[in-house]
């Protein structure tokens, strides 16, 4: 056990039990994680830090001791975070764990009108102090935890009671925390959803506009970058960027069927031996495919599911931009550009049924039938049949 006055390192079945009996001790918890999505091919959750009180643990998951008793505990049913959905993300994905309820500061700090959303800016602006930033792209993988790195992950976690208290008073003034509150709980929610299945990953953006000579290339160049990703532990961008990739088809197509390496862009200084014997090997693989085997070009986007009504959507839209300003808030809290085209939609569609489609929250039903009682009696009823 790594111990300072700061914080307690778990990393063995002694400090475990040390925060497994402190987090039966208390209601709530300030919650953090880190992870090598930066450094490594597979991300991994590297770090989960947690204040209680006046106490701050810092927790390994990669060591031998299985930590997951934790997520039982009675402070981790309610959870303080700073932007919680790629945390709540992670360790669902991880461990199946989904608090119960959460409060996120920054999204508490966006209903609030708040400026600048960062934690270091919050804490700037609320604490007076400044936040470490040199391990910001750190690789958290590595153990020993350096000491540095150990002190910049509690701080992510450090100011988070405090900063609740102080943010939950405005709210409670505003008339604001029922808005937070089911925002959270969508939060959890849709962290819990498992993701939708996209497009073939192989198909960059930027792809769509190639042939199906190109497109081939781009598969196998895809597929060949992934298998050194995994080689080399490395993230695939930083084996070969997007740029790169669409570029070495470009110049492919071009020269097709007569593809050389010296035809390609510059490629990366460790193209070298093995690696550039592999990619030679790749390339005329992807070459001597037959064009039956080619991938075909996507076949052009559905229309959309509603046109909306040119002249309904720009009056929504304005009486947003006015509803927001006058309450000193992003517009798109009360309504992003998709669920204005819902909002927006022809006919005669009753306005509960223009709010399900948008997938309005009910503090977000509550302003627009404010905004709709104050301009619709007087406005055009535009829209309408």
């Amino acid at each position: 056990m790594m111990q300072n006055e700061n914080y307690i390192l778990v990393d063995s079945e002694e400090s475990l039990a040390g925060l497994l009996a402190d987090l039966e001790l208390y209601e709530m918890a300030a919650v953090d994680t880190e992870a090598d999505s930066m450094h490594h091919y597979q991300a991994r959750l590297c770090l989960i830090q947690i204040t209680i009180g006046e106490h701050h643990y810092i927790v390994d998951p990669l060591c031998s001791v299985d930590i997951s008793p934790i997520f039982a505990t009675k402070a981790m049913q309610t959870v303080f975070f700073h932007g919680a959905d790629y945390d709540l993300r992670l360790l669902w994905q991880a461990y199946g764990y989904s608090p119960k309820k959460i409060f996120d500061t920054m999204l508490a700090a966006k209903f609030l009108g708040a400026q600048h959303l960062g934690l270091a800016d919050l804490v700037r602006e609320n604490f007076g102090d400044e936040l470490k930033k040199e391990n910001q792209r750190a690789d958290w993988t590595i153990r020993p935890l350096p000491l540095e790195m150990c002190e910049y992950a509690i701080h992510d976690t450090f100011y988070l009671h405090e900063l609740c208290a102080i943010l939950s008073e405005k709210l409670l003034a505003a008339g604001r925390m029922d808005w937070l509150m089911e925002q959270c709980q969508a939060l959890i929610e849709h962290a819990r959803m498992p993701s939708e299945k996209t497009r073939e990953h192989w198909r960059l953006t930027g792809s769509s506009l190639f042939s199906p000579c190109g497109l081939n290339i781009l598969k196998h160049l895809w597929e060949w970058r992934e298998k050194q990703a995994e080689l080399m532990d490395r993230p695939p961008y930083k084996v070969m960027p997007a740029e790169l990739m669409l570029a070495i088809v470009r110049s492919a197509q071009a020269h097709f069927p007569d593809v050389k390496v010296e035809h390609l862009p510059k490629l990366p200084r460790n193209f070298r031996e093995e690696r550039l014997d592999s990619f030679k090997e790749m390339l005329q693989t992807a070459i001597s495919t037959p064009e039956s085997e080619w991938p075909e070009r996507l076949p052009k986007a559905p229309p959309p599911p509603v046109v909306p009504h040119s002249e309904l959507l720009a009056a929504l839209k304005f009486w947003r931009d006015e509803e927001a300003e006058k309450e000193h808030l992003d517009p798109s809290l009360l309504a992003n550009r998709a669920q204005l085209i819902w909002l927006a939609a022809p006919g005669c569609m009753a306005w509960e049924e223009r709010y399900a489609e948008a997938h309005l929250m009910n503090w977000q039903k509550n302003i627009w039938n404010r905004i709709l009682r104050e301009k619709l009696p007087t406005a055009k009823r535009i829209g309408e049949d």
